[in-house]
């Protein structure tokens, strides 16, 4: 049923896969390209685009900034539905431990001080492009260190604690649960 156009395919059969393991932990990485332009209008399923009008060109500097405001932001709405659906998915499988951890790659720009998208080299990148979100979502409801900021480096640390897996690289500093 899953449309392979958008990002929705790879939740079909997320369920069933988890469930066919008979691993103790399983580890399932989804690498989306919902919100990654210039073509954010064509991200999403149109049930999914809720702010228009929204740009349709690739010349984001062309473009109506809230035309292209709307577009990306419809993707937001997308991966909002992606993130709900797999919560879901593990609310269903309630005999499994589970967690949710979303990370952007990178963050966007969407034409402030006339910079489109990301790539800026880091000492010169505006906020906009490194500024990320950072969701996580726990079956056991797990508690998270009261950190002033989180980001890629807590990623690892996060995932082999929370998977109980013993590493010699581990650094307690850099893992968000208590």
């Amino acid at each position: 049923e899953a449309d392979g156009r958008y990002d929705g395919i790879l939740l079909a059969g997320l369920k069933e896969d988890i469930l066919a393991s008979d691993k103790d932990k399983v580890l399932i990485i989804l690498h989306t390209n919902t919100s990654h332009g210039p073509t954010y209008n064509k991200k999403y399923p149109a049930e999914f685009e809720v702010f228009t009008p929204v740009c349709n060109t690739v010349e984001m500097s062309k473009a109506d900034p809230a035309e292209l405001l709307n577009a990306y932001d419809n993707s937001i709405v997308y991966t909002d539905y992606l993130i709900h659906s797999v919560i879901e998915i593990l609310r269903e499988i309630p005999e499994r431990r589970s967690c949710m951890l979303y990370v952007s790659d990178h963050g966007e720009s969407l034409g402030e001080n006339n910079l489109y998208m990301h790539g800026v080299p880091m000492s010169m990148a505006p906020r906009e492009q490194i500024e990320i979100p950072f969701l996580v979502w726990t079956s056991d409801k797990s508690p998270l260190k009261d950190l002033d900021e989180v980001g890629h480096h807590h990623v690892f640390h996060s995932v082999i604690d929370f998977l109980g897996i013993d590493s010699p690289v581990f650094d307690e500093s850099k893992n968000i649960f208590e």
